[in-house]
């Protein structure tokens, strides 16, 4: 059957790079992160199969993302890793969304809305050098202490983030500082997680007194750059499938302004799939971005278009026809494209990869 932009996510792969992580993770719990749709793979299917696989809570970026999660796995311990828009802050309590704070303030106004009789569970998150979300260390001890002078609140859990934990000076220094911190608090809950380690941080740093990791990448099967395979297997890929085959003689431009032209009598095919589903239009000036066909690897031609790629089809071993199957990443015959392959020719990252693809691309579920 010819596909013209078809992304299939092995569910097997999905329930083995669960059990490769929890092995990983040490005996500390697994929170997936299914934020973005699930990074492309489909945030209901994801969230399903990791919740069944044993992880500990799904993890979300958005209110909006959070409630998608709530219909598929009701059952499931949701946690908005960023921050509500003050607007949305009643319906976190509503929902029973455990939510991460940054500040006092947002302390104080999440207890203020919350209720004795259902204490609301947060994370303190502590800013250690990613920047973004979190209070300084100086300011934590005093936001951590805030939340358990509250009745209507519940500490559920102390976290940071690795911005870079391939640096192991920087992400000691890191770790010297959350611990630092931790040896300052009274006694926490039982049940309080701490938890800082990201897919890096799990294969990279030691775990500590953490009682849980939070994974993405590793999920999907990807291994981030500079880290031991935990023994993770590739979930996705990206399938089209021929939609002409020309031949074009020596000297022909191919493609917008001409960036390319033939250096030899050619058989080029045209691949229904362009820069408005996803496929980066940075791989345009790489000259090293290639497709599968037959098993073989087909240089991209020229500038990568919005609706198609032009590719070179003249090494294959049999002339191909409309309609035979191209994998833009993934798998076919002996041969691999890898996300991690393709991110690095666009001048990327395997998130921009997987979050972009779009527009016609259809996501499906494979066994």
């Amino acid at each position: 059957m010819a596909w013209r932009n078809r992304v299939e996510v092995s569910y097997k792969a999905l329930r083995a790079n669960v059990a490769a992580v929890r092995a990983a993770a040490g005996g500390r719990h697994v929170v997936a992160v299914v934020k973005a749709d699930a990074y492309g793979l489909g945030l209901e299917r994801c969230a399903r199969i990791y919740h069944e696989s044993g992880v500990a809570a799904l993890a979300v970026a958005a209110i909006s993302e959070a409630d998608r999660v709530r219909s598929a796995v009701p059952e499931a311990r949701v946690i908005l890793l960023g921050a509500p828009l003050p607007e949305e802050r009643k319906d976190v309590l509503t929902s029973g969304y455990e939510v991460c704070v940054s500040t006092v303030d947002e302390v104080q106004e999440f207890a203020h809305l919350a209720s004795q009789r259902n204490p609301h569970p947060v994370h303190v998150f502590v800013d250690t050098g990613m920047g973004r979300f979190g209070c300084v260390p100086e300011e934590a001890e005093q936001t951590i202490r805030e939340v358990l002078s509250w009745n209507t609140l519940r500490l559920a859990g102390i976290a940071t983030q690795y911005p870079m934990a391939t640096n192991p000076d920087f992400s000691a220094k890191q770790e010297e500082q959350f611990q630092a911190l931790l040896g300052r608090l009274p006694p926490l809950p039982p049940d309080c997680w701490i938890h800082y380690a990201n897919s890096e941080g799990v294969m990279l740093r030691p775990p500590g007194n953490a009682h849980a990791v939070r994974c993405g990448l590793l999920l999907v099967g990807i291994v981030p750059d500079g880290c031991p395979d935990p023994g993770v297997q590739p979930a996705v890929r990206w399938l089209s499938s021929l939609s002409l085959v020309k031949r074009l003689p020596k000297g022909h431009g191919i493609s917008y302004n001409h960036e390319t032209l033939l250096e030899r009598d050619s058989l080029v095919g045209i691949v229904p799939v362009g820069y408005a589903d996803g496929y980066p239009i940075s791989l345009s000036r790489s000259r090293r971005a290639t497709v599968l066909i037959q098993g073989k690897r087909c240089p991209v031609l020229g500038r990568v278009t919005m609706d198609y790629l032009i590719v070179d089809c003249t090494d294959l071993p049999t002339p191909p026809s409309p309609g035979e199957a191209v994998v833009l990443f993934g798998a076919q015959g002996g041969e691999r494209i890898s996300i991690s392959e393709l991110s690095r020719l666009a001048g990327t990252i395997p998130y921009d990869i997987l979050c972009g693809m779009r527009g016609r691309c259809e996501v499906v579920g494979v066994p």
